[in-house]
């Protein structure tokens, strides 16, 4: 009996649907390499993905045929054009060694997977010129800081006990390692974006700056003013006043990662500050320029993990502590604390215990918001003793006072407007 014409449809569809998108994704590939002028392009790269596409849907053998019968059009390509001007098409060819494979994905109805996979592989061969700018400017630091970063997450988490391990089950060395990866990670990838845009101008190098270590920014840009008070000092201010803008989004991010209900508790005060923030770096007129990179070594390091790790416990350990013994006030006066030593670590361990239930959302919030606020006061003293300029001080603690100023009246706002926030 002949299948229901409707089946027949459906098939033909779905046939062709991966048809198209095997032409799309070679079509996509090789435009790239028509614009790079070589001679390999569109009709090349879309007949290749498309055959593997067809061999894989007779049989994976024909598709193992397809792979061995593109060598000798490999060696083709690369022969002509090292007599030519002496040079391999290499990318080229891997180009197309992996457009096929991607077109065996799309007959393998890996649809998702293919297209993904050709977009990053169009990107590669368009970004020539950045790609190997940053792989040229790329450090032994920063190659080892990523290794740790994976030995971190894929060895050290999967050798830590399940659950606490002490009686009073308090200590859970998993979740404080996931800590450390989550805030290890987004320190890593800000570190690499302030090598890459960090010289652009001080206001990049304050943002970027402040997202990695805000302390470490602060002592940077005071440190440099030193050097020629009178025309670095508005600079520094500037990326200090921008690396606090910093460090208050960054709290914010790594609260709203652990604990995202935290976060409707202490935001009109956060909005507040970022707000005055925002006014007083404006009205600092300067003509921005480039600068030289920021002095800040790589926040990834077996040592500086294991202390950020220790450092999460302990602030733990007394929050929970403090507020058994002194109830809400004591965690607020552990948080507060906590932020002369690491306004990161605080608010991890505020999320992380708010998402345990160990801890009401609320107290979390406002705890973030103490210890924003604390950060923000010990900045001052660090610009003092990293720049010795009492001039630039008294500015950037004039300023602070103000931005300090508006989040107790986003505080008290939020008691007055929302009472059942609190």
């Amino acid at each position: 009996m002949p299948a229901p014409l409707i089946n027949v449809h459906t098939e033909f569809l779905f046939f062709m649907e991966r048809v198209a998108i095997s032409l799309a994704i070679g079509m996509m590939i090789g435009l790239e390499r028509e614009w790079a002028h070589k001679e390999v392009g569109v009709r090349t790269f879309s007949i290749v993905s498309l055959a593997a596409t067809l061999s894989w849907q007779i049989s994976p053998t024909a598709s193992y045929i397809l792979m061995i019968a593109l060598i000798p059009i490999i060696t083709l390509v690369n022969w002509r054009s090292f007599t030519k001007d002496r040079s391999l098409e290499t990318t080229t060819t891997v180009a197309l060694l992996a457009t096929a494979v991607i077109g065996i994905l799309v007959g393998e109805g890996q649809l998702l997977v293919a297209a993904a996979c050709g977009i990053v592989l169009t990107g590669l061969l368009a970004w020539k010129a950045e790609v190997v700018r940053f792989a040229g400017a790329v450090t032994i630091e920063e190659i080892r800081g990523a290794i740790y970063l994976g030995l971190m997450a894929i060895v050290v988490y999967q050798l830590l006990p399940y659950g606490t391990i002490d009686p009073l089950h308090l200590i859970d060395l998993r979740s404080a390692w996931t800590v450390v990866l989550v805030i290890s990670a987004i320190a890593f990838t800000n570190y690499v974006l302030l090598r890459i845009y960090g010289t652009r101008g001080i206001r990049w190098t304050g943002l970027l700056g402040g997202l990695v270590n805000s302390t470490a920014t602060v002592a940077e840009l005071a440190s440099r003013a030193r050097t020629d008070p009178a025309r670095l000092s508005v600079f520094a201010l500037l990326g200090m006043l921008t690396a606090n803008s910093a460090m208050l989004i960054r709290n914010g991010l790594i609260l709203g990662i652990f604990a995202s209900q935290a976060l409707a508790y202490g935001w009109m005060s956060v909005a507040l500050m970022l707000l005055a923030s925002v006014i007083a770096t404006s009205r600092i007129r300067i003509q921005d320029k480039e600068m030289a990179p920021l002095k800040i070594q790589s926040p990834i390091s077996l040592g500086h993990a294991l202390s950020f790790g220790l450092l999460f416990v302990l602030i733990t350990l007394m929050a929970q502590i403090a507020r058994k013994l002194l109830g809400p006030a004591g965690f607020l006066l552990v948080t507060t604390l906590g932020g002369l030593v690491s306004s990161a670590s605080t608010s991890a361990a505020a999320g992380i215990l708010a998402s345990k239930g160990a801890l009401p959302p609320e107290l979390a919030g406002y705890g973030v918001v103490l210890t924003s606020m604390a950060s923000l006061i010990f900045h001052i003293p660090m610009a003092q003793m990293a720049g010795r300029n009492s001039e630039v001080t008294a500015r950037l603690a004039r300023l602070s006072i103000v931005i300090l100023v508006a989040g107790f009246i986003g505080l008290a706002a939020q008691a007055l407007l929302f009472p059942h926030l609190l």
